[in-house]
């Protein structure tokens, strides 16, 4: 039976909702696929191709997680090239992989790959940077996400902003409130309205009416 090429997973994703479950879905299919018909996949000019190439790399990641196997630096370096190309130009597919690709790998290790994405020129890259320290996050490490926040908070497009928001409100929930709250205290200020409300939801009614303002 000849391999699965790039152009067969284009066909069968196109013969579905064309959604994240979808891509899924079909991934799974085609969990075997050469990596050289990915990387085609995810340099294509095809939406469908790019988010199933996405779903590909995340799948190849869970998956040597879950034997208990090293993070393969080849599948985050895949998915940040063309991530810093531009070809990945849809919030959604940041937000499905950072933390898997960019994030869980730097667990133990050095963080500073996260603090270099964090000056990247490319918006999405800022965003990336954000995204990825939610790994940390929920381990219970409030430090590095709130110090990449803290580098990222003052931009003012809504395509970090709103990932700030996202971010902030895990830190809260899952490492610390103390340490979330003393950082709106410093820095709030400077979230767009939208970012902080996000941030502060799920906080006590006193405490989150008061960091609103």
């Amino acid at each position: 039976m000849p391999h699965p090429t790039a152009e067969d997973v284009l066909v069968a994703f196109a013969r579905t909702p064309g959604d994240v479950g979808a891509a899924r879905r079909v991934a799974r299919r085609f969990a075997d696929l050469d990596p050289g018909e990915r990387s085609a996949l995810l340099w294509s000019e095809d939406p469908g191709g790019r988010l199933v190439a996405v779903v590909l790399l995340l799948q190849a990641a869970r998956a040597l997680q879950s034997a208990g196997r090293r993070p393969d630096p080849d599948l985050t370096d895949e998915y940040l090239s063309a991530l810093r190309a531009e070809r990945l130009d849809d919030p959604a597919l940041v937000d499905l992989a950072a933390e898997d690709l960019v994030g869980a790998p730097l667990l133990g290790g050095s963080t500073g790959p996260l603090f270099a994405l964090a000056k990247s020129d490319v918006a999405l890259v800022r965003r990336a940077a954000a995204v990825a320290t939610l790994a940390f996050a929920k381990q219970g490490d409030a430090e590095v996400p709130l110090a990449v926040v803290g580098r990222l908070v003052r931009e003012r497009g809504d395509v970090v902003q709103s990932a700030l928001g996202w971010v902030l409100r895990e830190v809260g929930k899952r490492a610390s409130e103390a340490e979330l709250v003393a950082f709106l205290e410093r820095q709030g200020r400077f979230l767009s309205r939208p970012a902080l409300e996000t941030a502060t939801e799920h906080l006590p009614a006193a405490e989150r009416d008061r960091l609103r303002g």
